[in-house]
């Protein structure tokens, strides 16, 4: 079976913000795709789309039962953040993620830190873009794109974070590679002018969305083999 991709998206999240989403996801897949033509009539990686999602017989609130308790259950009320390692292992942990292995990527409305609670308490000026735990799951705030106060610009931004944590959710850069990249935590962050670039603030942000604008396809040379990679082996088990 191919590998689903699925994406989410929690309250307060505009349908253009969401549409931003999938059309990102869904040109960087095609890019990467239309380059082995077997992976593009028959992709290894199915995007799946669940939006903000409930299940009804479990119920909303209760473990598992939606994307808001996700959110409820990793959200610190004295920070009012979300704290991305506590989501992201709810995510890990999840049944279906036991049953049948996939991504996931989900955008919130929240605002963000990935530090654990009690780092996150000493340090509460500190917030993050989006966190990931690579090879799995990656989760997107859109909480402080809201002070881009050009929309376009503001596209933009989340279109590029989009890119940068798809890239981590399907582990780019790799953790064996050893030139040109810079470990924070869990995940390895290219060094080149690449999307797999960390940006450390909203500022940031823009300086490197609008430098990337003008590369056209994003991706590294280094990155974009790595990809390649990616889907040439998620291809090769799917066929």
């Amino acid at each position: 079976m191919p590998r689903a991709l699925s994406i989410s998206w929690s309250e307060g999240v505009s349908d253009a913000e969401a549409q931003v989403l999938l059309e990102t996801v869904g040109q960087t897949l095609n890019w990467l795709y239309f380059r082995h033509p077997s992976a593009f009539y028959d992709p290894p990686i199915v995007v799946r789309a669940y939006g903000n999602w409930v299940i009804p017989a479990i119920g909303e609130g209760y473990p598992y039962g939606g994307i808001q308790w996700y959110v409820e259950a990793s959200f610190d009320q004295g920070l009012q953040r979300v704290i991305a390692p506590v989501y992201l292992e709810l995510v890990r942990r999840e049944p279906w993620q036991r049953m049948d292995p996939h991504f996931d990527l989900v955008l919130l409305s929240e605002d963000l830190t990935e530090f654990p609670a009690p780092l996150a308490r000493l340090y509460t000026d500190h917030y993050a873009l989006g966190a990931s735990f690579p090879g799995t799951a990656a989760v997107i705030s859109l909480w402080r794109l809201k002070q881009i106060a050009d929309e376009e610009l503001r596209r933009l931004a989340l279109a590029r974070l989009v890119r940068h944590h798809l890239g981590h959710v399907l582990a780019i850069p790799p953790f064996e590679r050893r030139e040109e990249v810079s470990r924070r935590g869990l995940e390895m962050h290219c060094t080149r002018r690449c999307v797999m670039r960390h940006a450390e603030t909203v500022e940031h942000l823009m300086a490197l969305t609008l430098e990337e604008a003008e590369m056209g396809w994003p991706f590294c040379p280094l990155c974009t083999q790595g990809l390649h990679s990616v889907i040439i082996r998620y291809d090769q088990e799917w066929n």
